[in-house]
């Protein structure tokens, strides 16, 4: 009797296995392909802001300018989540501002620099 209950036992926890691992390790694929998604997503968003920046900029409109480099640098600094090249984005944060601010011509040239520097550290793999 004791080992019907034994053998009923490890082929339950056999059944209950079978059915487990394949459904685990498939919830683990699709929540990693999630977050590389979310991160591609991330990339793209930064992108469009510091393209529109300049953009705006080349356009002489500082103002629009300054209030889309605002929300690129505010939005790098979330994504950024210890990416040391995603935090080197936000070091020109200072002199962009100063010169959209001032409306300085000199502002389009670093929003461009910036503008590349995103495309290459957001490129997709």
């Amino acid at each position: 009797m004791k080992n019907k209950v034994v053998i009923a036992a490890v082929a339950l926890v056999a059944v209950f296995l079978i059915g487990f691992v394949p459904q685990y390790l498939k919830a683990n694929r699709l929540e990693s392909e999630l977050r590389d998604s979310r991160q591609e997503i991330a990339g793209a968003e930064l992108r469009d802001l510091a393209g529109l920046a300049y953009l705006q900029a080349s356009q002489k409109n500082y103002g629009l300018a300054s209030e889309t480099a605002s929300r690129f640098f505010n939005r790098a600094r979330e994504v950024a989540a210890g990416r040391k090249a995603v935090e080197d984005l936000t070091a020109a944060r200072d002199k962009i501002t100063a010169e959209l601010a001032k409306g300085e011509a000199a502002a389009v040239t670093d929003l461009q620099d910036l503008f590349l520097k995103t495309r290459q550290v957001t490129a997709s793999k």
